[in-house]
């Protein structure tokens, strides 16, 4: 499968649930392997108040010791949406933008797709920080919905089969 020799998949969060009081964190990866992590979001009817989207490194899985800044694109409409030759699809991405704690807007962005990018040359290696966590934080209280997470990682050593990086 050439898709799994060059790149590795990770399933990392499924049917999360972002309302407050909620573990709203998706598994964490060892990211001392990889160069890249691409993380595809898939959100569901949200409502209620925004979600914030976070990226932190920590030494251990679960830790959010660094706050990292990161880049993302929304997908052009929600999922199932598609006009033909028009940025109003769901699979062209908006322009890239960076943030460390991005909103997604509860009215806005129900069952649309987000793109986060994170270079591993961010997260802060010298002080050990090699695992990876995306969150997604009721910071506003109230909010509700979930979502589904799948990172596309860029590995420092290609094979045909690769070793897990979750905890």
């Amino acid at each position: 499968m050439k898709l799994a020799e060059n790149m590795k998949i990770v399933p990392v969060a499924k049917a999360l649930d972002v309302s407050s009081g909620a573990t709203n964190a998706g598994d964490s990866i060892n990211m001392k392997n990889f160069h890249h992590a691409t993380f595809i979001v898939l959100t569901g009817t949200m409502g209620g108040a925004d979600t914030h989207v976070k990226v932190n490194s920590g030494a251990t899985a679960g830790a959010a010791t660094s706050a990292l800044t990161f880049n993302y694109a929304f997908g052009g409409a929600a999922v199932g949406t598609a006009v033909a030759g028009s940025t109003a699809s769901c699979d062209v991405l908006a322009a890239t933008a960076s943030s460390a704690d991005l909103s997604i807007t509860h009215g806005t962005y129900d069952d649309w797709m987000l793109v986060v990018e994170v270079d591993a040359s961010k997260m802060d290696i010298a002080n050990g920080e090699e695992w990876l966590t995306i969150s997604f934080d009721d910071d506003d209280g109230g909010a509700t919905g979930t979502l589904d997470c799948v990172a596309i990682l860029e590995p420092r050593y290609s094979s045909n089969r690769s070793i897990t990086c979750l905890a």
